[in-house]
Parts: structure tokens; C-alpha cells; sequence
């Protein structure tokens, strides 16, 4: 598999979007439509006031069909980790995804360092649980306004819980990053939501005519209809760190954004029963074997 999914736009244009498809080897959907939209774009030879650049993250993890390998590539994204990759020669890196993170940042640094352009990140994700669509912002004002362009619910504070992501790298750079979990990992429209959720970002930022939309339109509109029942904007309150040793284990049947009170039995682990310590909405239940985050508790924002 090639690092680059496809390039489009605008040599040296100001806007400049880097999406990121496969950061988890086992969430192949945002590679699936990130290669479709390419063609399409080709095909309708779109007039793109920008330039886009389509990256594959864990390579060896996606080859496996595998969460990550050795270490998660998304909780490994903070600036002394990638002061001390790029110091480092490859014949001296510990991990698969060591070797990975060094490749994107050769691959993204001058674009980074550019500060003549108006950079945004999208990394693209899906969920092991039902309902999981929204977007993740980070503190960037500029985040919020890419994510409320998507017809799904916005995640605000998630950088707070949790390091080393993507979007928190973004975050210490000054730039604006939003991750987009487009349904569940097998779900065939999860494809058709992330290419249809692109193309809106790439339209209300003025690279795309409004008429590109048109042919991704039937999917926006479903998208639309499909979450018009969860909160816009929530907050997260809360999030379950979980360790390998920790034996943890998801009750059954949790869906993304479903209700929950304050001690409900939510899951166990090697300590016994875990409790919700509030009223709220679950989020990210984890139903897989590789993850370092059990749940996560948001309340809507008024």
C-alpha cells in the first residue's frame, strides 16, 4: 500500500487540507473513500481552489486488518515524541509504529513548516460500537467551524482527555484539526458519509463550487435525517482509561450517544464492576480487543 492515497488542487495554493485515512489498521473506510473521491474528482475534472493531500497512517497495522501492531498511532502524536523521531535514524526505531509516525512526518513537515498556508487536518476514523458519527475538534476556533459543516454531532474537550492524538498535535501547532468517526467499522455507509462530509468542508470553504456537492447531495441529506436526533455539540465529561492487564470488558448492547445514569453497571475489569460516575451519554463504548479507552461520558451543550 502506497503512504500517498492521491493528491488534488492547486500547486503551492494557501489552503492546504491534509487527511489522514488508516491511523488504526482495523478503520479501512476512510482509505476506501478517500481513494473513490480522488477518482471522482479526476473524472469531473473539479476546479479545486486548494490542495489536498490523502495520507495512509498505520500501513502494517492496516495490512493486518489490526487495530495498531506494537503501540496505538494515535496516542503517540505530543511534540517531545516527534522532536525525538525526527532525531532518530529508522535502524534505531523501537516499534512499527514508530517507523509509520517518522514516514508521515518526513512525508507532512515542509507543508507543516509553511507558514504561508492555511493548513486544516481531517482524520478520518470509524467505531467499534453503533451510531459512532460525529466529528472531534480541537481548541483551534477555526476546528469548530470545519466540524459544524458535517450534519453529525460535534465533540468539544476531547483533547483535554486524552494525548497524543493527531488532532492534539495540530493543537500545539496552532492549526486547526477535526476527526471525523464515520459509523461503525464494517458499515458500507460510513464511505459515503466521510466522501459526502468532505466534499461539504471543501464547498463552505470556498475550494469547491456548490455544484460538486450535488452528486454527494442524497447522502448529506441521509446523513442529515440519520442523526437529527443526537445533541449538535456535546462536551466530554468523562473518559475510562483502560490498560491491557486490565482485563476490561463492555457490557453488551451500547450504542454511541445512548443515555446512561449515574451508577449504571457499564463494565467490568479485573477490579470488578465499573459505574458511571454521571448522568450523561455514552460515547466509544469499546467492543474490540485493542484500545486504551474503555468509554467516554459527554453532556449535551445548551
Amino acid at each position: 500500500m502506497d503512504r500517498i492515497i492521491g493528491r488534488y488542487g492547486k500547486f503551492g495554493a494557501a489552503k492546504t487540507f491534509i487527511i489522514f485515512a488508516g491511523i488504526h489498521g482495523n478503520e479501512k473506510s476512510g482509505i476506501i473513500a478517500l481513494k473513490e473521491l480522488f477518482g471522482e474528482f479526476e473524472e469531473q475534472n473539479f476546479d479545486f481552489d486548494g490542495t489536498i493531500l490523502g495520507i495512509a497512517g498505520n500501513i502494517k497495522a492496516l495490512e493486518k486488518n489490526s487495530r495498531f501492531l506494537h503501540k496505538d498511532l494515535n496516542r503517540q502524536w505530543y511534540l517531545s515524541k516527534i522532536k525525538k523521531l525526527g532525531a532518530l535514524p529508522f535502524g534505531l526505531l523501537n516499534t512499527i509504529e514508530d517507523v509509520e509516525q517518522k514516514e508521515i512526518l518526513e512525508l507532512i513537515q515542509d507543508i507543516v513548516d509553511d507558514k504561508g498556508t492555511k493548513l486544516m487536518l481531517i482524520d478520518l476514523h470509524t467505531t467499534s460500537a453503533a451510531g459512532g458519527c460525529f466529528c472531534i475538534t480541537n481548541t483551534n476556533p477555526r476546528s469548530t467551524e470545519l466540524a459544524l459543516q458535517v450534519p453529525v454531532p460535534v465533540i468539544n474537550g476531547m483533547t483535554s482527555k486524552i494525548s497524543g492524538t493527531t488532532i492534539e498535535y495540530f493543537d500545539q501547532l496552532g492549526l486547526p484539526a477535526i476527526a471525523f468517526e464515520a459509523g461503525q467499522h464494517t458499515e458500507p455507509e460510513a464511505v459515503n458519509r466521510i466522501k459526502a462530509g468532505l466534499v461539504s468542508i471543501f464547498v463552505k470553504t470556498s475550494c469547491l463550487d456548490a455544484s460538486a456537492l450535488e452528486p454527494y447531495q442524497a447522502d448529506y441529506d441521509k446523513m442529515e435525517r440519520d442523526f437529527a436526533h443526537l445533541p449538535r455539540n456535546v462536551n466530554v465529561l468523562y473518559r475510562c482509561p483502560v490498560e491491557d492487564e486490565d482485563a476490561f470488558v463492555m457490557n453488551e448492547g451500547y450504542a454511541n450517544f445512548q443515555e446512561i445514569t449515574k451508577g449504571e453497571l457499564l463494565a467490568r475489569d479485573k477490579n470488578g464492576p465499573i459505574f458511571s460516575p454521571f448522568d450523561g451519554l455514552i460515547l466509544m463504548p469499546l467492543y474490540q480487543k485493542k484500545g486504551s479507552d474503555g468509554f467516554f461520558i459527554v453532556e449535551e451543550l445548551k
